[in-house]
């Protein structure tokens, strides 16, 4: 369990927190190497995260061949960074962030499927959340390399390419179940009516997803703007966002001593609420570091309790329908980095982020519409294999 678990997390870490949200702590180098605005560096974020939408429904077509998942999840990521590493111009380093971006999309339904055959049916909930945690270990990794490559940003790329192909061979090897002939009893795809229990937590997650954009996307650039020639600050503040994220791993434990439905009202809030802080207060080290830590930790906490919603709404189908809710909260992201991209250019930060706060709150919205079944504490049934 510990080796699935801990290389698990690495790939997670690797895609999200270096490949996949790299791209956001890197922007203010990308913006002066390539002369770009805002607009377009939320489009190219938004573009980052649709890609992540069209990997994860590729691997819902490939879920029966979960190792195949995992390898393009490492692949793209990896060919992806180097591509970044390289970009002799804006248009090259958009394909590079796209490519990149889709890795994730491959990592998180392969790690489902991963987990459920490897690991005891009593564990897995646990297992995921912490797996999924790996995205602030990723974050604080990626804002090192940011420190140690300063001025030579394209060196920090490279080496996240390395590290992605390093973490999904590492993960390919602690599948345990690999060559014993075990097979995922699942069909290659799922019709939209299987899908349908998710109807409310799609629109919860595409809502959350939004709003959590403007610091994905234009946190550290806000706080480096704000204190203009202090750029470690700014990175510091990245490290204390993934530091804080890896707290995420304790969604599985809220959820069991409240309800489902708790957890995702608080998570969301709290992210929701540290948007707005750091929109007001970017220059304030105590309180833009408070809200940083706030929203690492809600955001990888919220995406553990999707996990969780998934497997118990729809216990068959776990990796299909925890894509379906990962591709609901990206799209939210991508539809958020693009408005938020344009509106920076006509209003201040304080404004643009507190409309992505606004979206987070609605996001508790749908939670309050979900049957009561999700908000138990049952465990979802292992898929037979």
């Amino acid at each position: 369990m510990r080796a699935m678990v801990v290389s698990g997390m690495a790939l997670i870490a690797a895609t999200y927190g270096l490949a996949r949200f790299g791209y956001g702590l890197f922007l203010p180098r990308f913006t002066e190497t390539f002369q770009m605005g805002s607009a377009s560096a939320g489009f190219i974020q938004a573009g980052s995260f649709l890609s992540f939408c069209f990997a994860a429904v590729l691997a819902l077509r490939l879920a029966a061949r979960p190792r195949l998942v995992v390898v393009c999840a490492g692949a793209t990521a990896a060919l992806g960074s180097l591509g970044v590493a390289v970009a002799p111009d804006i248009l090259v380093l958009a394909v590079g962030v796209v490519l990149a971006g889709s890795g994730a999309g491959f990592a998180t339904p392969g790690l489902v499927t991963f987990i459920e055959r490897n690991i005891a049916q009593a564990r897995q909930e646990s297992a995921q959340t912490i797996v999924n945690a790996g995205t602030g270990a990723g974050i604080v990794v990626a804002s090192i390399l940011m420190l140690l490559t300063t001025g030579q940003w394209r060196l920090g790329w490279a080496a996240i390419a390395a590290l992605v192909a390093l973490a999904a061979v590492a993960t390919l090897r602690a599948d345990q179940s690999a060559g014993r002939g075990r097979t995922v009893g699942r069909p290659p795809r799922v019709r939209v009516r299987d899908l349908t229990p998710l109807a409310w937590p799609i629109a919860a997650a595409a809502l959350a997803g939004a709003s959590s954009a403007a610091i994905w996307t234009f946190g550290r650039t806000v706080m480096a703007s704000s204190r203009t020639g202090e750029e470690t600050y700014s990175i510091i503040a990245w490290m204390v966002l993934g530091a804080f994220g890896i707290l995420g791993a304790t969604a599985g434990k809220i959820v069991q001593v409240w309800s489902l439905r708790t957890a995702w009202k608080l998570t969301s809030l709290a992210m929701a609420g540290a948007t707005v802080i750091l929109g007001v207060a970017p220059g304030i080290p105590l309180t833009a570091y408070t809200s940083v830590a706030l929203f690492a930790a809600s955001y990888t906490a919220l995406c553990g309790v999707l996990i969780i919603w998934a497997a118990r709404t729809v216990p068959d189908s776990a990796a299909e329908g925890t894509a379906a809710l990962f591709i609901a909260l990206a799209i939210g992201q991508a539809l958020g980095s693009a408005t938020l991209g344009a509106l920076f250019d006509h209003v201040s930060p304080v404004l643009a982020f507190t409309v992505a706060g606004v979206l987070g709150i609605l996001a508790v919205l749908p939670a309050t519409k979900c049957q009561p079944d999700t908000s138990s504490r049952t465990v979802p049934r292992q898929r037979p294999t």
